[in-house]
């Protein structure tokens, strides 16, 4: 099982979303985590309905700053558009997915963003996918 810490600028909308679609969908290969640079103060209700559309419920979760991550250990760290705010994580593989933020995306183009993530989690995180 290889952990993983998905970081964007407010952890309100793209790594909200790796974070659900990696636990509730590859399970079976990640622990995934997610976390942000500056993190908002809740996450962006259009994360919470693509995600709905999906089967998965994120109603609950709540931003989280990178810096409460910073002594754990994770073998895969994923950046998403947080510059020059985005850790360094001794150990770990870097990847920096340049994902466009969705935050005022309609939903069509808010869920081709969740579905662009859903393929690199499949295409470069889960090996045999």
């Amino acid at each position: 099982m290889k952990k993983v810490l998905f970081v964007c600028v407010e952890n309100a909308c793209r790594s909200q979303l790796a974070e659900a679609i990696s636990n509730s969908f590859y399970g079976y290969a990640l622990e995934a985590s997610s976390a942000g640079s500056r993190p908002a103060e809740k996450v962006n209700p259009k994360a919470i309905s693509s995600l709905l559309r999906m089967g998965l419920h994120i109603e609950t979760n709540q931003p989280k700053n990178v810096k409460t991550f910073e002594n754990n250990h994770f073998d895969y760290v994923v950046t998403m558009g947080c510059g020059d705010k985005c850790p360094h994580i001794p150990g770990a593989k870097m990847f920096d997915w340049q994902i466009p933020d969705p935050k005022h995306m309609s939903d069509d183009d808010f869920d081709a963003v969740r579905d662009l993530i859903d393929l690199k989690i499949q295409s470069e995180l889960i090996p045999d996918a």
